[in-house]
């Protein structure tokens, strides 16, 4: 009888510790897949944010205009006439709601906008470039380009130098605003706009219309390395070289 006790005992001894076994590895896989819920989970809401900050950066990219064309417009305004990155976002902004920053844009075809249609509008009154120049700055415009770019006003560098060098009293205006940039860039866009573009655009929405589109030009612009100082020697290069000032 003594034996059998013992043996009893053994028995329940060993199914006990199969049975704690059992319980500890169930309670360790339990663990293993809640953990691993957890990674999966943070994972996918990891990937979520990311897919989130990529299209509204791919939005903010889509809202600025013709890409293509705003480092060859920082690298002339920056590197030849030293103009801050503050200041030519402000100037990008105003140009993003004139033209969507486009060199051949042509008042009303926008939809339609193609070099052929902007040849032919060459002896139009309608406006014309990155600046939309209309009256007396669209026809000195359409000189400077008949007398050095063979009449290939839609040329970025022949609206760039035009810009900088022949655009009557708005070159001097446009030295001015560059030497007072004091950063904020919504303000920049506002006194380009008031100062230099002169658009016929409700005042209290400049900042709301122009500033915005400057803010998220900026953005693109540090993403891409151009985000350089003001040098107030090359901003001095900013002169009329015209025979007199016909505006």
């Amino acid at each position: 009888m003594q034996i059998f006790k013992s043996s009893f005992v053994k028995i329940v001894l060993v199914m006990s510790s199969i049975l704690l076994v059992g319980v500890t590895i169930a309670q360790t896989q339990t663990i293993k897949s809640n953990q691993a819920d957890q990674s999966v989970s943070k994972l996918t809401h990891n990937s979520v944010e990311e897919k989130k900050n990529q299209n509204s950066n791919q939005n903010n990219d889509d809202n600025i205009g013709n890409k293509s064309y705003i480092r060859q417009i920082y690298a002339y305004l920056h590197d030849e006439y030293g103009m801050s990155g503050t200041s030519i976002a402000g100037i990008l902004g105003n140009w993003i709601q004139e033209s969507g920053i486009d060199p051949i844009a042509v008042a009303g075809d926008w939809a339609y906008r193609s070099l052929e249609n902007t040849k032919s509008s060459t002896d139009t009154n309608k406006d014309i470039g990155f600046a939309q120049w209309s009256f007396k700055r669209r026809q000195n415009l359409i000189t400077f380009a008949n007398q050095k770019y063979h009449g290939y006003w839609w040329e970025p560098n022949c609206q760039l130098e035009f810009m900088t060098q022949q655009d009557g009293s708005f070159v001097a205006i446009l030295k001015n605003y560059a030497l007072n940039d004091r950063g904020d860039i919504v303000q920049n866009a506002v006194n380009f706009n008031d100062d230099w573009e002169v658009s016929p655009d409700e005042k209290n929405k400049i900042g709301l219309t122009r500033g915005k589109n400057a803010q998220l030009v900026y953005q693109y612009m540090q993403k891409n390395n151009m985000t350089g100082l003001a040098d107030t020697i090359k901003i001095q290069k900013l002169v009329y070289l015209g025979n007199g000032l016909p505006y």
